[in-house]
């Protein structure tokens, strides 16, 4: 099976999303969604995390949201990791907020990371200062 957003390597499974399309809440809703049938497949959920870019940027670069998934069962892992991964890009879909509904949320993050840039750029002419 072709994964174009993820990556099976023995029993784990990695995939991957974009802070363009997704958000870290809206994997973590899809993974919630699901968990309780990871679990009977007997997969757990390792954890998710975005990428820290080593430079500021002057405007948003997505980043690459990849979330961990690990078979502790016996039998063929890849086939396992497949449903998987199927089964949680069904749970984007499922989950996914209406668009009046994402278009405040990509608005309000966008406030948020305004807001950061600005708590930084501070910090730094408060060094240049001392």
């Amino acid at each position: 099976m072709f994964l174009p957003f993820g990556e099976i390597k023995d029993n784990l499974l990695t995939v991957s999303f974009s802070s363009a399309d997704f958000s870290i809440a809206t994997v973590l809703t899809a993974i919630k969604e699901r968990c309780d049938m990871f679990g009977e497949m007997k997969v757990q959920f390792l954890g998710a995390s975005t990428e820290i870019p080593n430079t500021p940027s002057p405007v948003f670069r997505p980043v690459a949201i990849k979330a961990f998934f690990e078979h502790t069962g016996g039998g063929d892992s890849r086939q396992v990791l497949e449903k998987v991964y199927t089964h949680l890009w069904e749970a984007v879909a499922l989950t996914f907020p209406a668009e009046p509904a994402w278009a405040t949320a990509k608005g309000d993050f966008a406030q948020f990371i305004s807001s950061q840039a600005d708590l930084i750029r501070a910090r730094i002419e408060s060094n240049k200062a001392e």
